[in-house]
C-alpha cells in the first residue's frame, strides 16, 4: 500500500471553464431551474447580480473534476483496488458562488482506506476542494467509495 495513504495528493488533470451553454444544460438535467438560476432580471436583484449555479450542481462539477477519465480509478489501481461503488458525500460546504465563465479545477487527496466487515471490500475516503480562477474555494467535501482488491 503506497499511494492510497492519508494526504497523497490524486492528480486531477482538467480544469472546467463554465459558459451560458453549461448552466442552462445543467440546470435542466438537474430540475436546478430556480429563479436564482435561471431568471436574468431576477438574479440582477440578488447579491450576485447574476445567475449562479446551483449548490449541487457545483458538487457535480468538482466531483467529475475528481473523476474526470477515471483519475481515482487510476489512483487506486495502482495499489490493486478498484472501484465497487459510490457510498456517500459528507461534510459538503458551498463556499463561494460559480458564476458564467468561472474557470474550476479540483484538488483532492486521499483521507483515508479501511476494511469492512466484508474482508474483500474496503472504503476508500477522499477529500475534494474546488477553486475558481482566482483561486478561491468554491467548494469542499469528502466523498467514500467501496473498493475491492483487484484479482
Amino acid at each position: 500500500m503506497g499511494n492510497v495513504t492519508a494526504g497523497t495528493k490524486i492528480p486531477c488533470r482538467v480544469r472546467r471553464t463554465l459558459d451560458v451553454g453549461d448552466f442552462s444544460l445543467l440546470h435542466q438535467l438537474t430540475w436546478f431551474n430556480m429563479a436564482i438560476h435561471s431568471d436574468a432580471e431576477y438574479a440582477k436583484g440578488t447579491w450576485f447580480q447574476e445567475r449562479s449555479l446551483a449548490g449541487p450542481v457545483i458538487f457535480a462539477v468538482a466531483d467529475g473534476l475528481v473523476h474526470h477519465a477515471d483519475t481515482v480509478a487510476e489512483f487506486l489501481a495502482r495499489d490493486g483496488y478498484e472501484i465497487h461503488a459510490y457510498i456517500g458525500v459528507d461534510a459538503l460546504k458551498i463556499t463561494a458562488p460559480v458564476l458564467f465563465g468561472d474557470t474550476l479545477r479540483a484538488e483532492a487527496e486521499a483521507v483515508e482506506l479501511r476494511p469492512t466487515k466484508n474482508p474483500e471490500r474496503f472504503l476508500f475516503v477522499y477529500q475534494n476542494k474546488a477553486y475558481n480562477q482566482r483561486d478561491r474555494q468554491v467548494i469542499e467535501y469528502r466523498t467514500t467509495l467501496m473498493v475491492t482488491r483487484k484479482a
